[in-house]
């Protein structure tokens, strides 16, 4: 792609100044340029490389390079001012529940050099040589924040790397910790692999309620007998305990019966099957008191996890060739800010009735898209050059 980035769309440079203090003058400029080649970038790549060619004006690539590789900032205190951005665009908050939710997510890299890097399983790619990131996203009426971000590494890893080795569990555990909440009730969602001893604990000692997935070959005690959760489930369905609900405007079959499992102590477990589709998702809870429909509208807030990855990914999450993980997270760090960015500069662009409804981010990308294209043309109509000189100036080759 050939470079048309002349200048930073107004509204943007709004929001980015918003940064300037947490860096240098040529740490700042770095800082935007960064940003908005992650959000303009498109299907392109996202690497440094690839975004500094986006723009007209070249900057020397080791400068931006040593942005990221040798930071003189705190990228924490630059994530800080992020969420505090997002949250005073958003407004008042639900003080009944939020909720967080933890997962993690494998970006793929092909150099078993690169720190960190290790055989993760993927969903969708198997078993891969790759980056895994734990993360967790704050969700609150229709915010939704990246609020956590830690990379993985294996035993052998930690180890050449001469760090504390830290499971998956504990890293999710850390940001427990972390939270500060600002709600009543806190919810923790996650998959089955988090759903354990460890993370039902710390709940427990913090007062939040968690709903995690469950897998079917877990050993469970139910009045008084022990199940696989298969058994019980396929029970409860020839004794008819299956009933309608409806969430969301969605029909669901759903079941919920009391059970004991070792490590976990007394929990619910909630069987529910969405109509359309006949899948069924097995969850497990301490949220013994609450009604079968509750439970499960609560469980279906996950759901927003996957849309933040599939708008990070889209802005060059684990696209980055650096050998040092601390490049690597600052990196990936980058990508959360700049989905966050776009979260704010969308419900700007509402407030300010420049669209008629809330676009979503890739629309609002391509919002920014346009408006970097427009500085361009500008730029290109105003030069008093020869068109030779315009095309050098432009060509990124």
């Amino acid at each position: 792609m050939f470079g048309f980035i002349a200048g930073i769309p107004r509204r943007l440079k709004h929001l980015l100044s918003r940064f300037r203090r947490c860096f240098t003058k040529p740490q700042y400029k770095n800082f935007c340029r960064t940003t908005l080649g992650l959000m303009v970038a498109g299907e392109g790549e996202h690497d440094v490389k690839s975004v500094n060619e986006l723009f007209i004006d070249r900057k020397d690539q080791s400068s931006v390079n040593r942005f990221i590789t040798e930071p003189r900032w705190n990228i924490d205190e630059v994530v800080r001012e992020g969420k505090a951005l997002l949250l005073s665009e958003t407004g008042a908050l639900d003080a009944a529940v939020e909720y967080k939710i933890i997962d993690d997510t494998v970006c793929r890299k092909y150099s078993p050099r690169t720190e960190m890097v290790c055989y993760n399983h993927s969903s969708t790619m198997g078993t891969v040589l790759s980056h895994d990131y734990v993360t967790s996203l704050y969700v609150n009426n229709g915010l939704a924040l990246p609020e956590g971000l830690k990379l993985y590494g294996n035993e052998r890893k930690c180890r050449e790397k001469d760090v504390e080795f830290k499971t998956k569990v504990r890293l999710a555990c850390e940001m427990m910790d972390e939270h500060i909440p600002k709600a009543k009730r806190t919810v923790w969602l996650w998959d089955s692999w988090y759903t354990c001893h460890d993370t039902a604990a710390r709940c427990e000692a913090h007062g939040y309620s968690w709903i995690g997935e469950i897998k079917s070959n877990r050993i469970v005690f139910c009045e008084g007998r022990k199940y696989r959760l298969s058994e019980l489930i396929d029970k409860l369905r020839l004794e008819g305990r299956f009933s309608d609900v409806i969430v969301n405007g969605e029909a669901y079959q759903a079941s919920k019966v009391g059970v004991f499992i070792p490590k976990l102590g007394c929990v619910s477990i909630v069987a529910d099957v969405k109509a359309c589709t006949r899948d069924v998702h097995l969850l497990c809870t301490d949220l013994t008191d609450c009604s079968l429909e509750e439970i499960v509208r609560h469980a279906l807030q996950r759901h927003r996890v996957e849309e933040f990855y599939k708008e990070a990914k889209s802005l060059g999450f684990g696209e980055y060739r650096f050998r040092e993980s601390e490049a690597a997270l600052i990196h990936a760090h980058l990508v959360s800010l700049a989905y966050t960015l776009l979260d704010a500069l969308r419900r700007r662009l509402l407030r300010y009735s420049i669209v008629k409804r809330l676009p979503s981010i890739g629309a609002t990308v391509e919002w920014v898209r346009k408006r970097a294209i427009h500085l361009f043309i500008h730029r290109v109509r105003d030069a008093k050059l020869p068109i030779r000189s315009i095309l050098r100036l432009i060509d990124t080759s």
